[in-house]
């Protein structure tokens, strides 16, 4: 799972209850919640959950989910992410509505899951599989985490990343018919738009893009979650007689972008 800021934010309440009331008046227990894999550790525990736990950002538990299976790791994972709007988070957003001009901030507090799991589990278990994971892709441009994501005019991470997934998921460019973006703001989608028209070239105005964010707001935490359902409900709405190949965007705070490859089954 992916809970952006959620430990730097704990580590934030535990040091101002500290200066403000002094250690008697501190929690042990927030200093323990900032523990990068407590969060899914409970939520392990309290779901009575088997196997591996992670906490990652942006989009890299699906990554991660995905690799766990293909390699027989795990044949079942849940795979998603939410956030906890601290003070420092709210700081974060208010420097990224600077930074793209926009009038207010478009927050989002979310969470959003799903089951990553091979085709053998889904089939014992009577589960009717939503879509296939084909591959996925991360590239990173190291930002300074304080600050927000300072978007690249040219895209060069989200095309490394887009590449890196289409090569993962053995798929050609004429395969992907939707993109669902992961930019909010201006500034990160002129370099989103960017680097597919890099990556895909002259197929790039035959795609259809969405964009989730635009309608449900930030949500660094979830977005990807979000996007990848967005993508999903979309697509379950479209009528069409064939698979359909789509491609799910998002980035983290700290410049880490992940592309993800699905193929969707027909309406």
């Amino acid at each position: 799972m992916n809970t952006i800021l959620g430990p730097s934010a704990a580590v934030e309440a535990y040091l101002e209850r500290l200066q403000e009331k002094g250690p008697r008046a501190s929690r042990p227990a927030l200093f323990v919640d900032t523990l990068l894999s407590m969060p899914a550790s409970r939520v392990g525990i309290a779901l009575r959950l088997r196997g591996s736990t992670a906490v990652l950002g942006g989009s890299s538990p699906f990554e991660l989910a995905l690799d766990w299976v293909q390699r027989g790791r795990e044949q079942a994972v849940v795979a998603g992410g939410s956030e906890y709007h601290s003070p420092k988070c709210l700081r974060y957003f208010r420097a990224l509505t600077e930074r793209s001009g926009a009038e207010r901030p478009r927050l989002a507090q979310a969470a959003a899951f799903v089951v990553v799991e091979d085709a053998e589990h889904a089939q014992k278990r009577g589960a009717a599989p939503l879509a296939e994971l084909l591959g996925a892709g991360a590239a990173s441009e190291p930002q300074e985490v304080a600050l927000p994501w300072g978007a690249d005019p040219e895209g060069r991470a989200f095309a490394s990343a887009m590449r890196g997934a289409l090569v993962d998921a053995e798929v050609g460019l004429e395969a992907v018919e939707w993109v669902a973006l992961a930019a909010e703001d201006d500034a990160s989608e002129a370099g989103e738009l960017a680097a597919l028209r890099a990556v895909f070239g002259d197929r790039f105005g035959s795609l259809t893009l969405l964009w989730p964010k635009r309608l449900l707001g930030e949500a660094l935490g979830a977005s990807a979650g979000l996007g990848l359902l967005a993508a999903l409900a979309h697509l379950e709405n479209d009528a069409r007689d064939q698979p359909a190949v789509a491609m799910v965007n998002a980035f983290e705070m700290g410049g880490g972008v992940t592309s993800l490859v699905l193929q969707v089954p027909p309406s």
